[in-house]
């Protein structure tokens, strides 16, 4: 019975990692966009997709996890 608790709480928590892993890949491709479009290219947007870059490689490395765990 504890087990399947863990399973949803897991697929709960990938669900949610998923997510926001496409909400940052929004917002970075948004970011990406306005460089490339030549609209900013100031030190804050680049420091921004730069935090953006690291934060998705962070919840794509989380999200190996789960899947791994769930395949367990």
């Amino acid at each position: 019975m504890e087990f399947e608790k863990d399973i949803h709480a897991l697929r709960e928590t990938l669900e949610d990692t998923e997510n926001r892993i496409k909400k940052l890949q929004e917002h970075k491709d948004s970011v990406t966009k306005e460089l490339k479009d030549c609209k900013s290219n100031d030190d804050s947007t680049n420091e921004t997709l730069r935090r953006l870059e690291k934060n998705l490689e962070k919840l794509q490395k989380k999200r190996e996890s789960i899947i791994k765990e769930l395949e367990e």
